[in-house]
């Protein structure tokens, strides 16, 4: 499983740097982010350092974008609804051009959050939009789905859907998991059994998987053996944030704090909680194992209070897609039991820290990740269950 950027706010130099630091990498690149006179260079950039790029969209509410959406030539006029019937083949159009100037890497077909009232239109719009990509482009076709939470939860619905992806004319999915009561770290076991259900499922059927919006909850996947997942530096590139992609203003960046991703607790805290670690003396159970060790954190332990030092956001940043980026590698194994194993002793590992730290004071506050380990833990068994020999049959393959 590889780990993509997913651009937000301040991220277009980082992007940048982070794709040059390991040397490779893809980028979904946010329209919400970039003004179209400064996409190409923008790509240019990225690709001269190694990197490749994807278009995403973010068509998923088309009656009401955000007006960085709306500058660009593919978005549909004010008020039109997207429908299949004609206007699938001039927003493709558009996104064809737009793919062919930055040199993407493939092609992402938009859609609108799906809802029970609009699936069989949203479906339609898609398929229509794969058949008119295939005519005009060899490049791979990856659809956009997002749906809205219930879906998830509910095992029949969910099959039906399946079923219908399938039929698909598209090579991969651009999944964009809207979660449960705008929740971070989701807490709802039924709705990460049902993502995981779709996740493999789609996998079986040798389609390519991406999962956007992601964050260090969803290392879950790689029991799926997706192809990626993707993440960016504020929380709303780590979670679906309906808002940020609607014409009301999104002000999420304007309340900071800068935290620290420790990555064997599979936790977030705040840097000056840490000061209270360095105080008490056991700051160094913070520090990150070996392998996760980078030049943006190691600041925090060079013998100063961590909140006197000049650890900042950027480096916050940097160091959290560091270390997703190596404990999505350390899952990539040979085999499912292995994924499985290697994925249990890290849920076990972090649970055992976070509650070590906890006794001490110490927690995660709304960013907490204790409510995933049973979320994640009963999703992965569940998967192992159902489709666990079917899995470590075509683990190969998939």
């Amino acid at each position: 499983m590889d780990l993509y950027l997913q651009m937000g706010h301040g991220m277009q130099d980082m992007s940048v740097t982070m794709i040059k630091r390991w040397g490779g990498g893809t980028v979904l690149i946010s329209p919400v982010n970039v003004a179209p006179s400064k996409l190409s260079a923008l790509s240019g950039k990225i690709q001269k350092v190694g990197g490749d790029v994807l278009f995403d969209p973010q068509l998923f509410y088309p009656k009401d974008g955000n007006s960085n959406l709306t500058k660009y030539s593919y978005w549909p006029e004010t008020g039109i609804t997207v429908d299949p019937s004609g206007t699938a083949k001039s927003i493709m159009s558009q996104l064809l051009n737009l793919n062919n100037e930055i040199s993407s890497s493939a092609i992402i077909i938009p859609s609108m959050e799906l809802k029970d009232m609009n699936m069989s239109y949203g479906f339609e719009f898609i398929r229509q939009s794969a058949t008119y990509c295939s005519d005009k482009s060899s490049k791979e076709i990856l659809a956009t789905i997002c749906f809205y939470p219930e879906i998830f939860r509910s095992k029949e619905t969910l099959e039906i859907i399946i079923e219908k992806l399938l039929l698909m004319p598209v090579s991969g999915y651009y999944i964009v998991p809207h979660p449960p009561n705008g929740e971070y770290i989701i807490s709802d076991p039924l709705w990460m059994i049902g993502m995981l259900k779709l996740l493999v499922c789609l996998k079986h059927a040798k389609r390519k998987v991406i999962v956007g919006f992601a964050n260090h909850q969803s290392l879950v996947y790689s029991l799926a053996k997706v192809d990626a997942i993707a993440t960016g530096n504020f929380m709303n590139t780590r979670t679906f944030t309906p808002k940020r992609f609607m014409s009301r203003k999104d002000d999420d960046e304007g309340r900071r704090s800068v935290w620290y991703y420790h990555p064997n607790s599979l936790n977030e805290y705040k840097a000056v909680y840490l000061d209270v670690a360095k105080q008490r003396g056991f700051l160094d159970s913070f520090l990150p194992s070996e392998e996760f060790t980078n030049e943006d954190s190691a600041i925090l332990f060079k013998g100063a209070l961590p909140s006197s030092t000049n650890y900042n956001e950027p480096q916050s940043f940097r160091h959290y897609l560091h270390c997703l980026k190596i404990q999505c590698k350390i899952l990539s194994k040979e085999t499912f039991d292995d994924t499985f194993n290697t994925y249990e002793f890290m849920l076990q590992s972090a649970e055992q820290l976070i509650n070590e730290f906890r006794a001490r004071g110490i927690r995660g506050q709304n960013r907490d990740f204790s409510p995933a380990i049973e979320t994640n833990r009963v999703a992965a068994y569940t998967l192992n269950e159902d489709y666990g020999l079917k899995t470590r049959l075509e683990w190969g393959s998939m």
